[in-house]
């Protein structure tokens, strides 16, 4: 869920007197939770519940939000140890890490990616793409490969890889460059300024190539404080609820100032962002035999790792018993039972 980066540091105090958390008491030691978080038009979740205090209330942490602006970045910075939480992060980022040493889990999949191809009026179809602008080792360069290679592209087309999404709407509205495959936030933007989108990521992902932005959290963390990582991950699907209903605008608006738009722009745009529905959850996480390799998550990551080989960055895609180990479905499982998030 790639967002705009801006230079915000964000706390939300997340005790109230009298309030029971979500997975029991509070962890001794994990005073303050740091995740690292997007920014842009659509309201992640870890920033709807660090906004709201009816949500972070039942996370006994006080939550610290730390913007990144890549997830590959994000995934680094974990593995430093600059917070042990990152929400949003796409599969080719999340997958790399762990394929290159970084002990993290998916413990939750909280979005399909809704970016999509935007070019501009010198593109008719696809047969007029030179050269397409995308956001280096991301979800987005997945998806983009993916859709290459499915139209039979591949080769004929180059990519252009950038360092940013920011750096990579700049070259598209200065005429640099003709066609972009871009996040929702972008999108969005690009779309203002005469852009048209040729194809979406929800087109891409019925031809295999799903783009998911999870809650990931480093596996050390996880042991050592498994009830904040149960009442965040409670929280987060409460969140992604809310957001979605009447209270839209009750639950966004706090949250929009953590994002650096206005409050009407993230209320548009996350009314159509495509979270996950909760009755599609364990099925992402698990498969009907109950073990995380045959869930939809691992074999995303499988595709994923295929890519990552493609592009030079793993020597081997990981076997499904090494991707089920980095996918965590326990937390989501308490968080349907009875009392889990109460």
């Amino acid at each position: 869920m790639p967002r705009k980066s801006f230079p915000v540091v964000v706390s939300a105090l997340a005790a109230l007197a009298g309030v029971t958390g979500c997975g029991a008491s509070a962890d001794a030691g994990a005073s303050t939770l740091k995740i690292g978080y997007f920014q842009g038009a659509v309201a992640g979740p870890e920033a709807v519940v660090a906004a709201n205090p009816d949500l972070a209330s039942h996370v006994k942490s006080t939550i610290r939000l730390r913007p990144i602006d890549s997830g590959v970045a994000g995934m680094a910075q974990l593995r430093a140890g600059a917070f042990p939480v990152v929400s949003g992060v796409g599969n080719p980022p999340f997958v790399g890490a762990f394929t290159s040493g970084t002990d993290v889990r998916a413990v939750f999949v909280e979005s399909i990616d809704e970016s999509g191809l935007v070019v501009d009026g010198k593109i008719g179809s696809n047969a007029d793409l030179r050269k397409i602008g995308v956001l280096v080792g991301s979800t987005l360069d997945f998806q983009l490969r993916g859709w290459l290679t499915s139209q039979g592209l591949t080769g004929k087309v180059q990519i252009a890889s950038f360092a940013s999404e920011a750096a990579e709407a700049a070259a598209w509205k200065s005429h640099k460059i003709d066609s972009v495959y871009i996040s929702q936030a972008y999108l969005l933007e690009l779309k203002k300024h005469g852009g048209r989108v040729l194809t979406t990521a929800a087109d891409v992902a019925k031809l295999g190539y799903a783009a998911v932005n999870m809650l990931a959290v480093q596996t050390s963390y996880v042991k050592r404080h498994p009830a904040i990582v149960q009442q965040l991950v409670c929280q987060v699907a409460r969140a992604q609820t809310l957001v979605k209903g009447a209270q839209a605008a009750k639950y966004v608006t706090p949250a929009s100032r953590f994002l650096g738009v206005k409050p009407a722009d993230a209320i548009a745009a996350t009314r159509d962002y495509p979270y996950i529905p909760q009755n599609e959850e364990t099925g992402w996480l698990k498969g009907a035999d109950g073990k995380a390799a045959s869930g939809r998550l691992a074999k995303t990551f499988h595709l994923t790792g295929d890519f990552l080989v493609g592009q030079g960055r793993a020597k081997t895609s990981p076997p499904l018993g090494q991707i089920a180990a980095h996918i965590d479905p326990s937390f989501w499982d308490k968080a349907q039972q009875p009392g889990g998030c109460s």
